[in-house]
């Protein structure tokens, strides 16, 4: 038995972890701006987000993320009128070297010795919402400019429906979306049901101020 048991277990840590994946269309009142997807396998993520609709141009952009072997994070962000590139590596569980371009991006949240341990990069913080078979945990999100905080709120369990209400905070770096600078954020994500279970996540809601973004899955 004991050798069938090593064998079973050689053979599945063998095998390659299984790659979820999903497709977001960004709507905002009505309109389809954009799409996010987002893939994981096992240790690697992927986090793409194309904005080609929307109003004038002006939010038009693309930003490209990827997280390799849980330990280098990866990322590029263009619009019409500029790029910027941020890079950090993990040792351990710190972030040990942060790397922004152009230079006068970096905020004082760049410094790695102000990054509390356990934080998440952008592709696996955003995984962990999209992929989840219930309400998460608090967690924190770093992105190389900013600590975001991400906690639960509310949790309502229907019989078709499980809706998870979190607060998303910006607890160290600036706020989201200049010239508003947004450091709180209402973010409810819904999931549909099967049998009981989460079965996929149907959209996830954020709201600021006067905006509802509803990432609404394909």
């Amino acid at each position: 038995m004991k050798i069938v048991l090593s064998v079973l277990a050689a053979f599945c840590l063998a095998m390659p972890a299984a790659a979820q994946s999903a497709r977001f269309d960004v709507v905002l009142a009505g309109r389809t701006l954009g799409d996010i997807a987002v893939t994981q396998t096992g240790a690697d993520a992927e986090l793409r987000s194309v904005m080609d609709n929307t109003p004038l141009g002006v939010g038009d952009g693309r930003f490209d993320a990827t997280l390799t072997g849980g330990q280098s994070y990866r990322s590029v962000g263009a619009s019409a009128d500029e790029t910027r590139r941020i890079d950090f590596d993990y040792a351990g569980d710190r972030v040990a070297e942060v790397r922004i371009a152009p230079e006068d991006e970096a905020t004082d949240a760049s410094d790695p010795g102000r990054v509390p341990a356990g934080v998440l990069d952008p592709a696996r913080g955003f995984a962990r919402i999209a992929f989840a078979r219930d309400c998460v945990a608090p967690f924190r999100i770093y992105d190389g400019r900013r600590v975001v905080e991400v906690a639960l709120a509310d949790r309502t369990l229907g019989a078709e429906m499980l809706e998870c209400d979190y607060a998303y905070r910006v607890v160290d770096g600036p706020g989201h979306l200049s010239p508003f600078r947004f450091r709180e954020i209402a973010m409810t994500a819904r999931y549909e049901l099967a049998d009981g279970a989460v079965s996929r996540a149907r959209e996830i809601a954020l709201g600021a101020g006067p905006f509802t973004v509803r990432l609404v899955n394909r």
